[in-house]
């Protein structure tokens, strides 16, 4: 592994010290007098196809490669140009490439290459293959590409100075290295996104920036620096890719724009040719030789079918008045735009094919962060409506979790809580109920009665580290974490009677309180239910109350199975 990181590190210093200053490739493209290209049947040679002028076409245009075998021819006769030394062309898929050079003399010297011996330039999304050497400047350089599975292969073959062959220059390769570290951050950016607010268009922006620069570091040969794939198997992995991304772009699309952005048989639309835009890339992976003429064609339909679909999908969330659609159309445009390009240059029989990889990338860039910044805009509104509606929930909480006269918590509130308090140390419980209260509402009235109440209420949410609770009519519930619990509660059941007598004077008689007290699994290594909980210390409170009242029965529980309870009086 250590060579690895050697040519990374060489490679990064060198984009780093030659990008600012532009420092040109050492060897750079030759321009052939005259370039043309045929097809032939496996049976021909080519020396049938020598002989039959009529069978070129000497255009960057019209390449075929329906038949097995493609031929590109170029012709030297400028003794101005540098001497021609390598075939450099688009990574593409082949079986076999044969080379013959015929110099000036009238040598003819022929090389011949299979995938696994070819080079692949780091700058650049291009392999080379060395001329044969002739004793004299090859005048005339023949090359016949066995199976190819894109007319790419033909039309961006040139020669080259460098025997190795020549990649972009240095700002281009920087400009692209660039654009890789620029996608990391908004990958990084929306996976916390997601982690905070777990939206589904979050995640599918994730997987499409994931995706592009995946096809950004195969697309423009950079994955050449730690490994070394095959043309096919980087061809395989940006058909997946790119049919990957358009499937993900159509799922964003749809769960990015606001509910009713959309109508519903657009929506069922988008979500529906999903599958079948990525299956476009399994075809144009799967490699079957029946279909290799066809076997490209597969990504460009399935990319078309998608910017279709997109365009439909933005049409009709802009004339819905959509306020969000606005941030696909400017990120998306220049990307789309680009992908009809490339598509009708590969279709259109009189275009030249092309990948147009740098400013593909460019578009990648600019729809990266556009869109960004679109998530992070409704990831701020989502969060207001969020927060707006957490308030709401609080404030009818206040109103139907509260009890109305005290304004404790009631029966309901804990019950619903009670798990998340219990493992927030809240394992102490205790059951407050006064001791005849009856008798205060048959002498004084009920207003009295509720003022006894209220003084209740206030003694026992005086203590910071306990939840009390009004648990209905005159019984009180106390949850209480930290040291000594018990007696704290105890302590505020005894405050009780001189707190009322000071409060709510002219009773006639003290008011007192029993209690049921359970201590539970203070170590935190047993959960418990509340029912299960309440109805021990219900049993204690009553037991208090036959014994004569104004007291506390405690109980310290590790287990509440019939072997396991331990109990202490």
């Amino acid at each position: 592994m250590d060579w690895i990181w050697r040519r990374i590190v060489l490679f990064g210093l060198v984009a780093l010290l030659s990008g600012p200053f532009g420092m040109p490739a050492a060897a750079a493209p030759i321009a052939a007098s005259q370039t043309c290209h045929a097809s032939a049947d496996a049976t021909e040679t080519y020396a049938n196809l020598r002989h039959a002028p009529d069978r070129w076409v000497c255009e960057d245009s019209g390449y075929d490669i329906g038949p097995p075998n493609l031929y590109v021819r170029f012709r030297l006769t400028d003794p101005a140009q540098p001497r021609a030394q390598s075939f450099v062309t688009h990574a593409s898929p082949f079986s076999t490439i044969t080379i013959w050079v015929v110099d000036e003399r009238g040598t003819v010297r022929f090389a011949r290459y299979k995938p696994t011996s070819v080079h692949h330039l780091i700058a650049g999304p291009l392999m080379a293959m060395p001329l044969p050497q002739t004793p004299a400047r090859p005048r005339l350089v023949a090359v016949k590409i066995v199976q190819p599975w894109n007319k790419i292969i033909a039309s961006e073959a040139r020669l080259d100075s460098a025997p190795e062959g020549s990649g972009w220059d240095m700002s281009v390769v920087v400009a692209m290295a660039a654009i890789c570290g620029m996608l990391v951050v908004p990958l990084l950016l929306n996976f916390g996104f997601y982690l905070v607010l777990r939206r589904q268009f979050v995640l599918w922006h994730v997987v499409m920036v994931g995706l592009m620069l995946v096809t950004t570091v195969v697309g423009t040969g950079f994955v050449h620096i730690g490994v070394d794939p095959l043309a096919g198997t980087e061809v395989a992995i940006n058909s997946i890719c790119y049919c990957a991304i358009a499937a993900a772009g159509l799922l964003f699309l749809v769960t990015f724009l606001e509910n009713d952005a959309l109508s519903v048989p657009v929506r069922r639309l988008l979500i529906g040719c999903a599958p079948l835009v990525f299956c476009g890339g399994v075809f144009t992976a799967a490699k079957i030789e029946a279909l290799r003429p066809w076997s490209a064609l597969g990504t460009y339909f399935s990319v078309s079918l998608a910017i279709v679909l997109i365009v439909i999908g933005l049409v009709d969330a802009w004339r819905r008045g959509s306020k969000l659609v606005s941030f696909l159309i400017l990120g998306w445009s220049p990307t789309l735009i680009v992908g009809v390009y490339r598509i009708g240059c590969y279709v259109l029989p009189h275009a030249r094919p092309t990948e147009s990889v740098v400013v593909f990338q460019l578009t990648i860039a600019a729809e990266v962060l556009i869109n960004s910044l679109g998530i992070v805009i409704r990831f701020l509104e989502l969060r207001r409506e969020r927060d707006i509606a957490h308030a709401r929930a609080l404030e009818l909480e206040g109103v139907a979790g509260r009890d109305a006269l005290t304004g404790l918590w009631n029966r309901h509130s804990i019950e619903r809580r009670f798990n998340d308090l219990f493992h927030l140390g809240y394992r102490t419980m205790a059951v407050i109920d006064l001791d005849l209260f009856k008798r205060i509402n048959d002498r004084h009235g009920h207003a009295v009665g509720d003022s006894v109440l209220k003084v209740v209420a206030t003694v026992l949410g005086e203590d910071g580290d306990a939840c009390a609770i009004r648990m209905g009519g005159e019984e009180f519930l106390l949850l209480l974490r930290g040291p000594g619990a018990a007696e704290r509660a105890e302590r505020c059941r005894r405050a009780l009677s001189t707190r009322i007598a000071a409060a709510v004077p002219g009773l006639g008689h003290v008011v007192t309180a029993s209690m049921g007290l359970v201590e539970h699994d203070l170590s935190g290594n047993l959960d418990v239910e509340f029912a299960v909980l309440y109805s021990h210390c219900d049993r204690l409170l009553y037991e208090a109350k036959r014994l004569g009242r104004n007291r506390t029965m405690r109980e310290r529980l590790t287990g509440f199975t019939p072997d396991a309870q331990v109990r202490t009086a």
